[in-house]
């Protein structure tokens, strides 16, 4: 009797706890705990904190041994049915993951029948939705996986079995893509491409199959997908998006919404449609796509016509992200801000009461693009961090988590956090991006982290083509590729050259990258943090414009209108959105300005307000800036005795936030004038 049930023991591995063997010995009528009693008795076993666990490695493996290996699959098997039972019939979560491991440690070879097959099929299915449940992707994929494995028992199980096989192959699909399995997910999403018996059956393999193209690097295709898809649900958006068109949509969104009251919209019924579900679900990522190709026209009527569905059909999981998106195209399209941010703080209540947290990352990750803009900017960032954390909670790893963490990593950086815990941030978004072999994220994410890198006097960052990667497409990872097929990302590699170019006073590369930039600004759709771009760009501009006033008065004129038009924007969210993030760096644009039309004393006055402003709103890499603008005004000006106190303070603030390299290329000025 002991050395049976220390064969039944070992089954479970090193240990086990005390209350499933009870329950084991109950059900398969075998005296297990008195015997077990007798090894720890005999120092075979030991027994601590309710658990039964064997005294050394080599004795499990006695006892296993004890079985012949053809009959161990019969024992694990019988085991594991025995708990099942107990597990389902108890609904006690914990002892179902024991009993289906238990089960699958028998596999297919052990089942004795074609009912026993499906029985534990559907077992590994509870099991893997209480892993999901659990975020334990990986668990889940396993018994997604297995549960399949039974039915494959079966040639025809997809004509026998229907339901059970689309589920188990629907959700190791979704599993398969978060734990970045990309060729397991193919082959998955084939078979249910091929088996399915009506086109709402393909609906969770064509959605995963568009969030794969899109952060492979193929954007094109996923958008082709998705209209192709949108269509057959009787959902086609207008073939010509003209001004006009979009005008229409906004007037008839608004008016509708002009009738409803906040708690109106909130007591709203969920939709039940499929198809509008779907549709909707379809919408709001093409919207997303539509942002990294710079499709603008339809873009800006995605939110709108998601809305009037909502209105007409019930409220979808993803209704909360279209208000979200609409609050932002009213804010940061329209000049709209007190109502698009109405509409924000509308889409946070209305996923709040959704009983569903499946989308919650993806509402918090659109509404933070018009948070940043209305709520000091230091704090309002870290609501990327929340849409990061929510869509890792549902399992969002791929796509979704990995880009909230990259905006969120540049946003660190051009606010001011401290820059060697922005690069540590930065690098981890890199590992996980990598991990995924999410493109996208990559190619947003390298350019940043090289003038990071070298902002903090650090050469390690990767270079162009080094990186070496293949999609699930076979396609292997091109920076410069992938940049030049989307508007924003040449965008933001352009935006992240002139930022580099500025901050270490290289002319020609800021003026270079700059006029790039400026080329692609206006195809880029609603970037979150666009008002970065205007403000550096603007910046260069009066810096460009001067340096080539005394060679080519038509070029200055045209750098100088450009950093007009910079500043104009930047002045237009300062009085509109927020004067805590906007008003230091208008200053420091109406400086420059002054600067370029030799108004010298009105220059002084606002490179002070600028320093002031950025002190008293705590950016501090823009207050190392200020000050090392107005010590080159003061140079450049003859009046090299004040530069000095200027410099000497960015020297100080660039130390401060940590780039320690930039700080250092002002040593000259500061030793120039000790020498003095």
């Amino acid at each position: 009797d002991v050395v049976s049930a220390l064969v039944v023991l070992s089954c479970f591995g090193a240990s086990a706890d005390i209350s499933l063997i009870e329950v084991l010995e109950r059900e398969i009528e075998q005296p297990l705990i008195a015997p077990l009693d007798d090894a720890v008795a005999h120092s075979v076993l030991g027994k601590r904190n309710g658990k039964l666990y064997f005294m050394h490695d080599k004795l499990q493996e006695a006892a296993y041994s004890k079985m012949k290996p053809e009959e161990r699959c019969l024992h694990h098997n019988r085991y594991g049915l025995a708990l099942g039972f107990v597990a389902v019939r108890e609904r006690d979560d914990r002892l179902l993951l024991t009993a289906v491991t238990q089960i699958n440690h028998g596999g297919p070879q052990a089942v004795i029948d074609d009912e026993q097959a499906v029985v534990v099929a559907n077992l590994n299915l509870d099991a893997g939705k209480k892993a999901m449940n659990m975020s334990d992707f990986f668990a889940a994929h396993s018994f997604f996986d297995h549960g399949i494995s039974y039915l494959r028992l079966r040639r025809e199980h997809w004509n026998e079995h229907y339901d059970l096989s689309l589920e188990l192959f629907n959700l190791a699909a979704k599993c398969a893509f978060m734990n970045a399995e990309h060729d397991r997910l193919k082959m998955l999403t084939e078979q249910i491409m091929h088996n399915a018996r009506c086109f709402e059956d393909k609906f969770q393999a064509i959605s995963v199959t568009v969030t794969l193209l899109s952060f492979s690097g193929n954007v094109p295709a996923a958008v082709e997908l998705i209209k192709t898809t949108l269509s057959s649900l009787d959902e086609e958006l207008p073939s010509a998006v003209t001004p006009t068109v979009i005008k229409k949509h906004l007037d008839n969104t608004k008016k509708q919404l002009a009738l409803l009251s906040d708690d109106t919209l909130l007591s709203y019924l969920a939709m039940v449609d499929p198809s509008k579900i779907f549709a909707v679900e379809l919408l709001v990522k093409l919207y997303g796509s539509l942002t990294l190709i710079g499709e603008r026209a339809t873009q800006r009527i995605i939110p709108l016509r998601v809305i009037q569905i909502s209105l007409t059909y019930g409220m979808s999981p993803h209704s909360p992200t279209a208000f979200a998106q609409y609050g932002s195209y009213l804010a940061l399209i329209e000049d709209e801000f007190e109502e698009g941010y109405r509409y924000v703080k509308f889409a946070l209540s209305l996923m709040k009461k959704l009983p569903s947290r499946a989308h919650d990352g993806s509402t918090l990750f659109w509404s933070t693009h018009t948070r940043i803009h209305i709520e000091p900017m230091q704090s309002s960032i870290e609501c990327y961090l929340d849409a990061y954390k929510a869509h890792m909670k549902s399992g969002n790893t791929y796509s979704n988590a990995v880009w909230c963490s990259s905006v969120y990593n540049m946003c660190c950086l051009w606010s001011g956090k401290e820059l060697n815990a922005v690069v540590d941030s930065m690098k981890d978004t890199m590992k996980e991006s990598k991990y995924h072999k999410n493109f996208v994220a990559l190619t947003l994410m390298l350019p940043m982290l090289r003038v990071a890198l070298r902002l903090i006097g650090q050469s390690d960052a990767p270079a162009p083509q080094q990186e070496n990667l293949t999609n699930a497409f076979g396609e292997a990872f091109n920076e410069g590729g992938n940049a030049g097929k989307y508007a924003t990302l040449f965008h933001t590699m352009y935006f992240a050259k002139l930022c580099e170019a500025l901050m270490f006073r290289e002319l020609n590369e800021a003026e270079d990258a700059a006029e790039k930039y400026f080329s692609v600004d206006r195809l880029v759709g609603l970037p979150p943090v666009m008002f970065f771009g205007k403000f550096y760009s603007g910046l260069v501009s009066f810096w460009v414009a001067r340096e080539t006033d005394d060679n080519d008065r038509k070029e200055s004129k045209k750098w100088i209108k450009r950093g007009v038009e910079c500043k104009d924007k930047i002045e237009k969210l300062s009085d509109l959105a927020s004067t805590w993030n906007f008003q230091n760096k208008l200053y420091l644009l109406q400086a420059e300005e002054q600067f370029c039309s030799r108004n010298f004393g009105m220059a002084e006055t606002l490179y002070d307000a600028a320093i002031l402003s950025s002190k008293m709103h705590k950016f501090v890499n823009e207050e190392a800036l200020a000050n090392e603008l107005a010590g080159h005004f003061y140079l450049e000006t003859g009046r090299r005795n004040r530069s000095g106190h200027y410099f000497s303070q960015a020297f100080e603030k660039y130390n401060e936030w940590g780039a320690v390299a930039k700080a250092t290329t002002l040593t000259q000025y500061l030793d120039e004038e000790s020498e003095r």
